[in-house]
C-alpha cells in the first residue's frame, strides 16, 4: 500500500492517533517546543526547528538543505513501512504543506491538493529547496512547475 501523507496543525498533532503504521515530520518554530504525539504505531518520528519564512531575518533560523537532506532521509527510512506520514507545523498552513506537496510531487508525481487556495499557502522556501535537494539525488527528476508562482514575503 502507498503511504498518504496528512498535514495538521500542533494542536490536532497532539491528538492525532492512528490505528495503522505511520510516521510523523514534526515542524516547530522554536527548539524544543514540539507536541508530544501518541507513539502507538509510530515508525518514526523527525522533530525539526526553523522559522516560517522565505527570507533572512535576524535570529530567526530559515529552512536550508540540511534539514531538506533530514527529510529526505528520514521519509526513504519509513516509506516502505508506514500507511501514514504525518506531517505538522505551529498553524498546518504553509511549513507542513510545502513539505507535503514535495514530497507528494517526489513520490507521486503530483501536489495540486496542497496548493488549494484558501486552504493553504506553502512556504515556497521550502518546498522548492526540498524538491532542488531532491534533484541532486536524482529522486526527482521532472523540472519545476512552471504554472506554480513563487510566493515571496
Amino acid at each position: 500500500m502507498t503511504p498518504r501523507i496528512e498535514v495538521y496543525c500542533r494542536e490536532d498533532a497532539s491528538v492525532f492517533r492512528a490505528t495503522v503504521p505511520w510516521a510523523g515530520i514534526s515542524i516547530a518554530t522554536d527548539f524544543g517546543d514540539w507536541p508530544e504525539v501518541d507513539q502507538a504505531n509510530c515508525v518514526g518520528l523527525l522533530r525539526l526547528q526553523f522559522a516560517d519564512l522565505e527570507e533572512p531575518h535576524s535570529g530567526e533560523k530559515l529552512f536550508d538543505e540540511g534539514d531538506a537532506q533530514s527529510i529526505l532521509d528520514f521519509v526513504g527510512e519509513v516509506w516502505s513501512q508506514i500507511e501514514i506520514l504525518m506531517v505538522h507545523c505551529r498553524a498546518g498552513l504553509r511549513r507542513s504543506p510545502a513539505v507535503a506537496g514535495a514530497l507528494s510531487r517526489i513520490y507521486f508525481g503530483h501536489d495540486a491538493a496542497w496548493f488549494q487556495q484558501g486552504v493553504y499557502e506553502p512556504n515556497m522556501l521550502v518546498y522548492d529547496t526540498l524538491l532542488n535537494v531532491a534533484r541532486q539525488r536524482g529522486l526527482f527528476l521532472q523540472a519545476r512547475n512552471p504554472r506554480r508562482k513563487r510566493r515571496r514575503g
